[in-house]
């Protein structure tokens, strides 16, 4: 089961990757008609340059993964101060007490769980990998 989730991990990361330029595109694009299969093909080229990046830059992959832990912990702090910042700010009672079914599922239950599906599909690959016995 380990080959399958690490085909279904990289399969789902290179689609979700282009799917969300895809999107960015549209975003900035309405006046576009845009494909479904040019999202497959953006896929394919965000799997490319990652390959490329493992096989051909290989030696330099420590500096670019420093470069990018730093701009993903300042990125962190840009957001979190600006959205504590500038959000409407509740009450703990309202913030942890309400619960919102704007999707109009017949039940609060199954809202929650179709909003599960997002988070969880970033975690597909773990699930498929062998818990080992811990011989302590």
């Amino acid at each position: 089961m380990t080959s399958f989730a690490w085909q279904t991990a990289i399969t789902s990361a290179g689609y979700l990757s282009g799917t969300m330029i895809q999107g960015l595109l549209v975003l900035n694009y309405p006046n576009v008609d845009f494909k479904p299969y040019q999202g497959v093909l953006l896929g394919y080229a965000c799997l490319l340059v990652a390959i490329f990046i493992n096989t051909v830059i290989s030696s330099r992959l420590p500096s670019i993964e420093s470069g990018i832990l730093v701009i993903h912990i300042l990125g962190f702090f840009v957001v979190v101060i600006v959205i504590g910042y500038m959000a409407p700010h509740g009450t703990a009672s309202e913030v942890f007490g309400t619960f919102l079914n704007e999707g109009m599922w017949p039940t609060q239950g199954l809202s929650v769980m179709v909003g599960l599906v997002g988070n969880v599909f970033s975690f597909t690959g773990m699930y498929f990998t062998p818990m080992k016995a811990c011989r302590c």
